[in-house]
């Protein structure tokens, strides 16, 4: 049994910077040890690139907390965004994770769905919403797979920072939950 869960918070930060740090204290509260980007508690090996170092994060952490933004993180390198392969790298490894999305996200997800307009069109301003949200969005969701064969899907939207506290203290006070979540997850690693 783990002591003290090391819970990694996703790297999305630009604009975010004061909720991270409300976020991170939250969680050390409840008896996490938090590793996020924005506050340095993510080891770095300076041998390897930002991607490779959250990366190597996701895979030693116990648990992973995603948030998806309308802005996608902190930035890129080459054609992939650092916050989507933290991700794709939870779910990929099966580390318990829980995700959280901005309103906007799923608003204008539902507007796009409404609108027509030509496959070409790009949005050049990616500084107030970037589309790849939307793909994140979708992914954690598992869009395109019928409803009744998703597990693991669950998405909470928020819209305030007592939003984001409510759902974490409801995911992250229940500690014997944790621990089983963890050791079940050992157990069929």
């Amino acid at each position: 049994m783990i002591l003290t869960p090391t819970i990694m918070l996703s790297t999305s930060v630009y604009g975010f910077e004061r909720d991270i740090v409300q976020i991170c204290a939250l969680l050390k509260e409840l008896g996490y040890n938090v590793w996020n980007s924005h506050l340095g508690t993510i080891k770095v090996n300076p041998k390897l690139s930002n991607l490779e170092n959250c990366l190597k994060a996701v895979e030693d952490c116990d648990l992973f907390l995603g948030i998806i933004r309308t802005q996608c993180g902190t930035g890129y390198i080459g054609n992939k965004n650092i916050t989507f392969e933290e991700m794709k790298k939870a779910i990929e490894l099966k580390k318990p994770y829980w995700f959280l999305v901005h309103r906007d996200v799923t608003f204008s997800r539902e507007l796009f769905k409404k609108m027509e307009y030509p496959e070409n069109v790009r949005f050049k301003d990616k500084k107030f919403f970037d589309p790849l949200c939307l793909e994140m969005y979708d992914f954690v969701i598992q869009s395109g797979t019928p409803v009744e064969a998703r597990t693991g899907n669950w998405v909470q939207p928020y819209f305030t920072f007592e939003d984001i506290a409510i759902y974490l203290n409801t995911q992250f006070s229940d500690k014997d939950f944790i621990n089983h979540l963890m050791n079940k997850e050992e157990n069929n690693g």
